[in-house]
């Protein structure tokens, strides 16, 4: 079934997006949301109605286009962001083609200030901050290292070694002290943030397949998603460490999967052939929608709304799925 009946409105981009990100806010007001491309990010604010009442139709506007410098693969918001309380402040992280991470802040009068926080010795493939004060940055790469990083003073703090390549690094608000690692060999790890040590591992069935991107659910914590080759897996881990549920993501190979914001029995898959994006709802007896955006990467699910944006050719599209 087609995603195109949900579609309702996009963002023109210069090139086509390396990634897309919205900030998780915590309360009605502009929504803010970020994209890389090429060796640039560029932040826009959103207006919904729903979430603005004097709004009467949705409008965007571009804040901002950052010269990165180095190509710009993938963004993470700080939880320091914020566009409704003083000092307004935009904050993130960002990972270059260059192995390294650099750490924005950006003031209401749109003057950029970037710092280098660190560096991996190969690829960076994920980078996440600790959800409640923002202070710490995780990352992993393909030299098989998660490496935990001071934002405030750019040291690394400490250093896991992994058995592959680091696919995904996620924190959780609602599940404080725990940091989850993908590796691409199939194994998903949960760790102790003041210990550092494994609390459980999880490993995907099919040992062949190549692990691309995990996902922790912010509404339910026990859910944890990611693809590998074209299959996607579901666990909760409530309930031990077999998979709760499995399928074929894609014909060819999957590379994203991501847990909806507003409900955690929605989750969406990314993959070939034909870049196609896939929506899927574990709790209804209805098919997954799907749509091809040929080129384009990166997809976001907004937290207050049933909003998802994925990257397209030389656009955002913005998918609403009541």
């Amino acid at each position: 079934m087609s995603l195109e009946s949900s579609f309702f409105a996009e963002i023109i981009t210069n090139k086509s997006p390396n990634s897309v990100e919205f900030f998780h806010q915590q309360e009605s007001g502009p929504v803010l949301l970020a994209y890389t491309w090429d060796n640039y990010v560029t932040i826009c604010v959103l207006h919904f109605p729903e979430l603005e009442h004097d709004i009467p139709e949705f409008t965007y506007e571009n804040l901002t286009d950052i010269d990165h410098g180095s190509s710009a693969t993938k963004i993470a918001w700080s939880p320091k962001t914020s566009m409704l309380m003083h000092p307004v402040g935009i904050v993130f992280a960002t990972i270059g083609l260059d192995c390294s991470l650099k750490y924005y802040q950006v003031n209401n009068k749109m003057e950029v200030s970037a710092k280098p926080l660190g560096s991996h010795r190969s690829f960076i493939n994920d980078c996440s901050f600790e959800p409640s004060k923002g202070r710490e940055v995780a990352s992993v790469g393909d030299d098989k290292k998660c490496r935990i990083w001071d934002s405030d003073t750019c040291e690394e703090i400490m250093c896991l070694p992994l058995t592959s390549a680091g696919k995904s690094v996620k924190w959780n608000i609602n599940d404080n002290g725990k940091l989850l690692v993908g590796e691409q060999n199939g194994t998903i790890r949960l760790y102790d943030v003041f210990s550092y040590l494994p609390l459980f591992t999880l490993s995907c069935l099919n040992a062949s397949s190549v692990l691309t991107s995990v996902d922790w659910s912010l509404l339910d914590p026990q859910k944890i998603g990611c693809v590998a080759g074209k299959y996607w897996y579901i666990w909760d881990v409530s309930k031990g460490s077999i998979p709760e549920s499995s399928g074929v993501a894609h014909s060819d190979s999957a590379h994203e999967f991501r847990f909806s914001n507003i409900d955690a029995r929605i989750y969406s898959t990314r993959g070939r052939p034909e870049n196609e994006f896939k929506v899927y709802f574990s709790h209804k007896d209805k098919i997954p929608v799907s749509t091809l955006t040929k080129i384009g990467n990166g997809s976001s699910w907004h937290n207050l709304l049933p909003i998802v944006a994925i990257g397209a050719n030389r656009k955002v599209a913005l998918y609403s799925l009541q």
